[in-house]
């Protein structure tokens, strides 16, 4: 009986998170131009990070020798990681703000559906979409940069715990769209950090000294650390450990789901979740 009733309830889930992803992917197909412009933008990125990687590699092998690749993979594998788990810091945070926009929010929220999963299925579709253009960039990327990336288990893992990681602060941000409607500092202070200091675009040992041993605590070094290590063959990565990144994953989406439920409960005690 009670497996029969988890199976009822996994179904029920899985219906309500199909519907939003089937709503958010056709309205992010109506928009041809936007969606034909996206993909060139992305083969313009990947070309660019084909030249600037001759540019270094012509200086001379010190990167290659220092890191064990070429600083054209090493930038796509961090642009790629970092595409595709800032999704989750963005798009819990959109969607909130598009159903603003177009009066749908207090309606949504008045459903029996729980307020954390319409807020995290109605992400979804878009979380989809931004991992297909990484997956777009990272294949272009391929062909012009003759990449042959190992995929493994480790930094999958990697992958999906920074995901999640991330996820939980966009839920956060998605709480303070709530109340404040317009200007959310949380995902842009996040999204600035890990992508100046995670060491992204660049090796964090560039940093000034106190920063560079500072950002070893970010989640973002310890996510690239580890995929570079395990898809580039990169080295070794002594400080980067795939417990860490659980550690700050779990405790990122405990506190997110805490202030998506304050920021809702705020909002509706305000009576401001139909404004915009």
């Amino acid at each position: 009986m009670r497996v029969a009733t988890f199976l009822r309830s996994v179904g029920w889930v899985l219906s309500v998170a199909s519907a939003f992803v089937r709503r958010s992917v056709l309205v992010y197909l109506s928009y041809k131009a936007k969606v034909s412009l996206g993909f060139a933008s992305l083969l313009v990125s990947a070309a660019t990070f084909s030249i600037v990687g001759r540019v270094v590699a012509a200086a001379g092998p010190g990167f290659s020798q220092r890191y064990g690749t070429d600083y054209a993979s090493f930038a796509v594998v961090g642009i790629v990681v970092q595409a595709m788990s800032s999704a989750g810091l963005r798009t819990f945070r959109a969607s909130i703000r598009r159903e603003q926009l177009q009066g749908t929010l207090e309606l949504l929220l008045t459903t029996r559906v729980p307020v954390p999963l319409i807020v995290v299925c109605s992400g979804v579709g878009e979380f989809l979409l931004s991992a297909a253009g990484a997956a777009a960039f990272l294949g272009a990327a391929v062909a012009l940069l003759d990449l042959r990336p190992a995929v493994s288990p480790t930094a999958v893992g990697a992958v999906i715990l920074y995901g999640a990681f991330m996820s939980g602060i966009g839920l956060a941000s998605a709480g303070v769209v709530l109340v404040s409607k317009e200007g959310d500092p949380v995902s842009w202070m996040v999204g600035a950090a890990t992508a100046l200091l995670g060491g992204v675009y660049f090796p964090v040992d560039f940093l000034p000294a106190p920063l560079a041993g500072a950002v070893r605590f970010l989640p973002t070094t310890h996510a690239l650390a580890i995929v570079r290590s395990q898809v580039l063959g990169a080295g070794a990565v002594p400080f980067a450990s795939l417990p860490f990144l659980a550690g700050a994953a779990a405790g990122s989406v405990a506190v997110g789901l805490s202030v998506l439920r304050w920021g809702y409960r705020l909002a509706r005690r305000l009576g401001t979740l139909g404004q915009y």
